[in-house]
């Protein structure tokens, strides 16, 4: 049912990296970020828009930037290849959340005390479009041009996958539970007093060293020495109590502690858990990043390059103005259309209800729309986004519900969709030697794509089950290599994506005549390197040839005994009947 997913039971750590498996794809493993930077791009994904209106007699503006997550290099995925060579290797998929700003004190900027959810992100990217009003416009003008010291931001995230599927049942009062936690972990209550705050890992280091001594029946009975067991446990159960009754929640933008909320329990009651079943979890995790440092290096030569100044012309009157500011889903074909309808209903005013509706293009990130003003007070206005697809010859649409917006600015988030996209990206340095060309099937209908390095996105409406089949083809010669598995999440493929790519192994076996006591033979990659030698014997008739795969299209070996013929290259264990010939 989830079948790519990242797979919580099957996680792999390192001195340096983790990776978790992907659910029912025995061959794939998924990356952890490092971490999170400005999109190192050219030009660089960043802006300030400063607009004096004249209606209004103020300024205010938007932020506009891209983070892209980093994750760990070449080396460090060749030592992984190298114990496990036939697994491929992609880039963790995260489900963005929100960025927080950790503003000085001094500064005393009502950034400090607000949240800020992503307007689109992919598997790598995630950009922000941030409203600012007039003293945190001059704000981030004067840290961009240096005249104020500078200052961090978080971005809280999930990884979304499959929980452990483990054959215990938990039976607890969730009351008493919590009565628990919040005595003995460190927490913070929310404003509201309906949910607390805690550190994730602090949470998940407490139940594994006191599992026992909780308000749960366990049944059957936990393992006395297992301690991986334990943990797994531990893991498993805590991912659904936070699906039960768990919210996001965003840490403090000083530090990059996970962090998660669990509802307050005021009412005694019974919950059982049954831990063996598929469910989707989300764990949190989050990042530290300096947003500004890129942009100022540039704004101190080219300010303009980064700050863009606009006035924008009285309003007429008996108009109202309303401004929508986005990110539109990247690697739309003409296939597929995303636009926002808004509606104003008819007032005391203007009787009549007024709509107007403008498409989300990727070439710009605000649409205004101006209306006759309706009503003497003020008043709400409805805005509704829809997903145009067309499939078979006909035109389908999804449609968001109509939510209403009090405020003359309006960004949307990935959540405003009436549905989510599948991306798939190439990656800029597979692009080199490589496109991708796939077929996208999506509730029963098919749609062909390729990626190229100058169109490197492809993105398709997720309805019903949803999934791609990708294949690389050389930009040099004939070769062709699928992707061993369908692509299910929005991901970007890269040479590490196919297993064929990097540390390779294979379990040679040479079974020898009678009267002939040993033999050598010769091994070389399809794009010779070095030539490895091995003498076999009766007794030492195998060997674990290890070589290397630079590209995807040459993937092979050959051998040949020693002073003989090379063979035809080949791929995977070999078993060679010798008879004595060159």
């Amino acid at each position: 049912m989830y079948q790519g997913y990242p797979d919580f039971q099957n996680m792999i750590t390192t001195a340096t990296q983790r990776f978790i498996g992907s659910y029912l794809q025995n061959d794939a493993y998924y990356l952890y970020p490092e971490s999170l930077g400005i999109q190192a791009a050219d030009p660089l994904p960043f802006s300030l828009d400063i607009v004096r209106s004249s209606s209004a007699e103020s300024i205010y503006g938007w932020l506009n930037f891209t983070t892209e997550l980093q994750y760990a290099s070449g080396e460090s995925l060749a030592e992984f290849k190298q114990q496990h060579p036939d697994k491929a290797v992609n880039i963790l998929p995260l489900v963005a959340g929100s960025l927080g700003f950790d503003v000085p004190v001094e500064y005393h900027s009502a950034l400090r005390e607000q949240s800020f959810d992503a307007t689109w992100y992919s598997a790598q990217y995630i950009q922000f479009i941030i409203l600012l009003n007039s003293d945190s416009t001059q704000l981030i003008e004067n840290t961009l041009l240096d005249k104020t010291v500078g200052f961090n931001a978080r971005v809280d995230g999930f990884v979304q996958g499959v929980s452990p599927r483990l054959p215990y049942s938990v039976e607890f009062d969730p009351h008493a539970l919590m009565l628990t936690l919040t005595r003995d972990v460190p927490g913070k209550p929310t404003a509201d007093g309906s949910q607390v705050e805690f550190s994730y890992d602090q949470l998940t280091q407490y139940l594994y060293q006191n599992i026992r001594l909780l308000p749960l029946t366990v049944s059957p009975a936990l393992p006395d020495n297992d301690p991986a067991a334990i943990r797994l446990f531990c893991q498993a159960f805590l991912d659904r109590l936070y699906e039960q009754t768990g919210s996001p929640c965003a840490g403090p933008a000083n530090n990059n502690t996970a962090m998660i909320c669990l509802q307050a329990q005021p009412q005694s009651g019974r919950v059982i858990f049954n831990l063996d079943t598929e469910m989707l979890a989300l764990r949190p995790l989050s990042f530290l990043l300096d947003p500004f440092a890129a942009a100022q290096q540039i704004a101190k030569t080219a300010p303009d390059t980064i700050i863009h100044r606009s006035t924008t012309p009285p309003l007429p009157e008996g108009k109202r103005a309303i401004d929508v500011f986005y990110t539109a889903p990247t690697g739309l074909d003409s296939s597929v259309s995303v636009d926002i309808q808004l509606t104003l209903p008819a007032g005391d005013i203007y009787p009549q209800k007024q709509t107007q509706t403008q498409i989300l293009t990727p070439d710009q990130s605000r649409l205004s729309f101006s209306f006759f003003t309706s009503s003497l007070a003020a008043s709400p206005f409805f805005y509704q986004i829809r997903v145009n697809y067309s499939q078979g010859g006909k035109w389908h649409r999804r449609e968001s519900d109509a939510l209403p917006c009090n405020d003359t600015f309006l960004v949307l988030d990935p959540a405003a969709l009436p549905c989510q996209f599948l991306t798939i990206s190439l990656d800029e340095g597979f692009a080199l030697q490589s496109t991708l060309h796939g077929t996208c099937h999506s509730d029963g209908w098919s749609q062909d794509f390729a990626l190229t390095a100058k169109t490197p996105v492809f993105s398709y409406p997720v309805i019903g089950n949803t999934f791609a089949d990708v294949e690389a083809r050389a930009l040099s010669g004939s070769g062709v290599v699928p992707l061993p598995a369908p692509v299910t999440l929005t991901t970007t493929i890269g040479a590490y994506s196919f297993p064929q790519f990097g540390s390779q192994q294979a379990r040679i076996t040479v079974n020898l005549p009678e009267g002939i006591t040993a033999a050598t033979f010769e091994f070389e990659p399809q794009i010779p390197i070095h030539i490895t030698p091995r003498s076999f014997t009766h007794q030492q008739n195998t060997f674990d040839y290890k070589w290397t795969v630079t590209s995807v299209f040459a993937c092979g070996y050959r051998y040949r005994s020693e002073g003989g013929t090379w063979s035809a290259v080949v791929t995977g264990d070999q078993t060679i009947d010798y008879k004595g010939e060159k």
